[in-house]
């Protein structure tokens, strides 16, 4: 139920930050929210397409793509092609989404931080100790900060909250050195269990929940762009660089 009542105010908090851009023209907001809601999906934004009749709308279960009454909407992937390039106009809606949230949050400071020396990006990612690719990445760490990646932890635990490590979790995030209790716990050397810390790791499980984390690791780069997975460490450098 607290985990339940901590993603019911994540997601009445992007709800807010989405209150300005709601109203859309053209469109019959309140009858594409009540279709919606049917799917449990609820509205935090409308706004008008370049597609005559149609309009993306953020929800909280991701974007919706609707005709101005949601009689007709479509759940998926919107691309934009031109001569040169494909544009995923779904992803730069959630990531936007994403990072409005993660700024909302307040979790930066909890973040378990792994810098790197001559710092040129930062990425956020959801992690969990029983992870065996969580593993991989932390054990090529050096390999990130090498290229001037730093990396940011959020927990993650992947079975909700129902997963055995919780305590496990929140012992790391309530130790005095985090950085080196992770090290142990991603090492199978970290034998403590604590829930003084249970709030903050359903904090950050509810962040990456509303963000439509589903597993881990679960890679957040700084424009709000979610990457599902690992990823080495030469392949992020250049999905970053890309970026710009």
């Amino acid at each position: 139920m607290r985990f339940k009542r901590l993603l019911s105010s994540v997601v009445m908090a992007s709800a807010m930050l989405s209150a300005s851009v709601y109203a859309a023209d053209g469109a019959d907001n309140a009858a594409i929210a009540n279709v919606l809601a049917k799917y449990r999906l609820n509205v935090e934004s409308v706004e008008k397409l370049p597609l005559e009749g149609m309009y993306e709308v953020v929800t909280n279960g991701g974007v919706v793509y609707t005709n101005k009454d949601g009689s007709y909407f479509i759940y998926g992937q919107l691309f934009h092609t031109t001569e040169t390039e494909s544009i995923n106009m779904t992803e730069i809606t959630q990531a936007k989404r994403n990072k409005k949230l993660f700024d909302a949050s307040g979790v930066e400071k909890e973040l378990i931080v792994y810098p790197a020396k001559d710092e040129k990006y930062v990425v956020n990612v959801f992690t969990d100790t029983t992870c065996g690719y969580c593993m991989k990445l932390h054990r090529e760490m050096q390999q990130y900060n090498d290229l001037g990646i730093t990396v940011r932890y959020l927990a993650f635990p992947r079975s909700g909250e129902r997963s055995p490590n919780i305590g496990e979790m929140s012992a790391i995030w309530c130790a005095d050195d985090k950085a080196n209790a992770m090290n142990l716990a991603k090492a199978r050397e970290f034998d403590k269990d604590s829930q003084e810390c249970t709030d903050l790791v359903r904090r950050h499980m509810a962040l990456g929940t509303s963000m439509g984390v589903t597993g881990t690791p679960a890679i957040m780069l700084e424009d709000g762009t979610m990457l599902g997975g690992y990823v080495p460490a030469d392949r992020l450098l250049e999905t970053l660089e890309a970026k710009g």
